[in-house]
Formats: C-alpha cells, sequence, structure tokens
C-alpha cells in the first residue's frame, strides 16, 4: 500500500531562518557591554553578571525549548520562541534604560536560546539530504550572519543603540514570517528518509539499531520520550563545554593578553572578520574532508587542532603569529563545530530530537557562561601560561575520553 506523502521542510527555508536570526543575535551581544558601560554608567563587573544570567536564561531556554519539540509541537514553539525574540528586542528600541534593559536583554536570551536550539532539531527532520551536510551548511550560514551582523554594527553603533535594535527586530519579524509561512511541517522520522547512495557512501550504518538502544529505549504509547544520557553522551557534553570555554577566552580576555603583547585592538576586530571569511570560504571544503570520515574522527582531529592553537599561544609576540595561530584555531573549530550536533542526532532516535539538540545548546551556553568566568579569575592573576596550558590539557584529555569511549561503543560510525 502506498505510503500517503508528508510535507517535510525544505532546506532553503531552514538556512534562510538561520541566516536572520543569527544576523540579529550577531547584532545584539557585541554591544551589550559597550551599551551598559558607555551609555548607561553601568561597571564591568555589573554587565559582567547581566552576561552570566543571561547565559543561564539561553540555556533555560536550550532546555524548554527541546522539551517542547519532543513533547508538544515544534511549530507553535518555535513561533512563540521568535515572537518572544522580536517583542523583547523590538522593546528595547524603545526602552534601552537601565534596569529595564537589562530583564529585557535576559527575555532576549531565553528567545535566542529557543530559536537556536529549534532550529537544530527541525535541521534533524530535513530530508533529501545526509544529516550532517544540512548542520554543516547551517554553520556556513551562521557564519555569514556573523559576519553581517558585525559589518552592520561597525557601521550603525554611533547613531545609537536603538537603530541596532530596530534592524533586530525587523530581522525577528522576517523570521517570524518564515516560520508561520514555511515550518508547518511534519516533524516525525519517515521510513526511507536516508538516501541509498548517503548508505554507500557511510559504508553501511551497521550499528543504527543499536545506537538507538543504548541510548534510549523507544517510549510505549502514551508515555513521554525521554533523553537518557550514555557515556558517549556524557563526554561529547564535556568536548563542548570545554570548546566553547576555550572559544568564549578568544570573544573576553584575549583582547586584554594581545593589548599586553602589544597587538592593537584594530588588528584584534580583524582577527573576528578573517575568521568569519575563512569559515565562509573554507567551510565547503572542510565539510567535504569531514563527511566521508565517521564522526569520531572529525571531531577529535578538530578538537585536537583546536587544543593546539592554545598551546601555541605561548610562544607568540607578532601579529602574523597570532594570525596563523588563529587560523590553525578556526581550522578545528570547522571540523568538530557543525559535526556534533549532527553526531548527537545520529547516536539519539528521532522521538527526543529536540532534547537531544536542547542538551548541545545547554553545552555550548554552559561553556561561554563559564569561560569568561574563568578567564577573568587566570587574568586577575596573571596566569596566562596557566590559562593556555590549562584549556591545552583539558581539551586533549577529552578527546583522548572521547576516542575510547566511540572505539568502544562502535557509535563512532557515520551518518
Amino acid at each position: 500500500m502506498a505510503r500517503t506523502a508528508v510535507k517535510k521542510l525544505n532546506e532553503k527555508w531552514l538556512l534562510l531562518a538561520n541566516l536572520t536570526a543569527n544576523t540579529g543575535h550577531a547584532m545584539i551581544w557585541p554591544v551589550t557591554t559597550l551599551h551598559m558601560t558607555l551609555s548607561l554608567g553601568q561597571t564591568l563587573t555589573t554587565s559582567g553578571l547581566v552576561l552570566l544570567v543571561a547565559a543561564l536564561m539561553n540555556v533555560l531556554g536550550s532546555f524548554i525549548a527541546g522539551q517542547l519539540f519532543d513533547r508538544w509541537k515544534a511549530y507553535p514553539s518555535l513561533l512563540i520562541a521568535s515572537a518572544i525574540a522580536f517583542c523583547s528586542v523590538t522593546t528595547l528600541f524603545f526602552y534601552n534604560g537601565w534596569p529595564v534593559f537589562a530583564f529585557l536583554i535576559w527575555l532576549t536570551s531565553i528567545g535566542l536560546g529557543s530559536v537556536t536550539t529549534l532550529l537544530n532539531a527541525y535541521a534533524t527532520t530535513v530530508t533529501g539530504k545526509n544529516t550532517r551536510v544540512v548542520f554543516n551548511n547551517m554553520y556556513i550560514v551562521l557564519n555569514v550572519g556573523v559576519v553581517l551582523g558585525t559589518l552592520v554594527v561597525g557601521y550603525l553603533f554611533d547613531y545609537g543603540f536603538s537603530w541596532l535594535m530596530l534592524i533586530a527586530g525587523l530581522l525577528y519579524l522576517t523570521l517570524g514570517i518564515v516560520v508561520a509561512i514555511f515550518f508547518n511541517v511534519d516533524t516525525d522520522s519517515v521510513a526511507g528518509d536516508v538516501l541509498p547512495e548517503e548508505e554507500a557512501d557511510n559504508q553501511s550504518v551497521l550499528s543504527d539499531e543499536s545506537q538507538v538502544v543504548e541510548t534510549v529505549s523507544e517510549p510505549l504509547s502514551g508515555q513521554r520520550p525521554k533523553l537518557k544520557f550514555t557515556a558517549l553522551l556524557i563526554w561529547i557534553a564535556a568536548f563542548l563545554l570545554l570548546m566553547y570555554l576555550s572559544y568564549m577566552l578568544w570573544e573576553t580576555v584575549m583582547a586584554t593578553y594581545l593589548h599586553r603583547i602589544g597587538i592593537s585592538t584594530a588588528h584584534y576586530a580583524n582577527l573576528w572578520v578573517l575568521n568569519g571569511l575563512t569559515i565562509i570560504v573554507f567551510q565547503k571544503m572542510i565539510s567535504n574532508w569531514a563527511n566521508k570520515r565517521n564522526y569520531a574522527i572529525s571531531v577529535i582531529a578538530g578538537g585536537l587542532i583546536f587544543a593546539l592553537s592554545f598551546l601555541l599561544m605561548l610562544f607568540v609576540d607578532q601579529f602574523w603569529q597570532i594570525v596563523l595561530v588563529f587560523e590553525l584555531l578556526t581550522v578545528g573549530e570547522m571540523l568538530a563545530s557543525p559535526q556534533v550536533p549532527a553526531w548527537v542526532a545520529q547516536v539519539t532516535p528521532k522521538s527526543v530530537s529536540g532534547q537531544a539538540q536542547g542538551f548541545v545548546g545547554m553545552m555550548i551556553s554552559t561553556g561561554r557562561m563559564l569561560g569568561p568566568v574563568y578567564g577573568g579569575i587566570m587574568l586577575d592573576h596573571g596566569w596566562f601560561a596557566g590559562l593556555f596550558l590549562s584549556v591545552f590539557v583539558g581539551m586533549v584529555l577529552v578527546n583522548i575520553g572521547l576516542y575510547f569511549v566511540s572505539k568502544n561503543k562502535k557509535v563512532a560510525q557515520a551518518d
């Protein structure tokens, strides 16, 4: 009997939604501290506390969104998350004084954390294309959004914070419209979603069934699906937390370190433009290599390259050397970052896709939350060498653990 056709999400609308969300995101966070300190007269300590709570709200948003995707309905969940982001950011256009600014930033964080998790969960439902390819494309578009958002901030910040929030609000309105029109689709797994040519490229996915059983048993009728954590997922959590904790050092305390060794703020800003352009230009080539390997190889290789960049920071004192180290870090990021959510999607059943991607978002947000705190403590004591060495050692140990767990459990097979 022929199966009734179901409406599935077209990847181009997923990528457009991801682009608008991340462009708006990139217009908000770079100016949050500047607005609090320069315009509102708050201290750096107060700004740090506001950002710490914002990170916690991001974690909360990721958790709630994951639960809603699996246990309620994906479409209205994403509509609500988009509405929260739009309303809170648009309100910042009219009211951005103290202390209402802090509350609106926290509300925005809940919305953005929810949107990110839900878009990643929707990415696992796209048919006709390998899941890891979809996440690679999401990653490229994310960085296009970061570059665009950063450029807008650079040109418009001097005209006032409110105008940036107005443009960001229009972006989230666009996101809501795209979601409303194109995201009311079936999000359940459908037999035959994997293309025959994918199976050949993946060297036969012989361990898929055992992976699902190990990770979480499918719920009985009437029971709510619940994500269960295996050793592999715990090591992936540690990997994500440490990687993004380390990455946040570049966004926070590294500017102070570079200034101390004679690198100007302008050069520091240029590093981020270079980072975005490198990802946009070379991610496709990097992902083509990674997609021919199993997840463990690409993620661990990226993690080790990422870790090596921090070890090399002990020996650099010129800008061209900083550029090379930062490019090395970017290569590691390109290998690992887009592969992890796809790997998590592969080793968890479709019934917990939302919780699985919420788990990814929560670990990333936790790393981003702890990074500035850890870096600030080390910076206050002048322990730059200890900072770089601790990050390097931590990443190496996590990668070793990830290697042995994925090898022993035989869950490293490509999607």
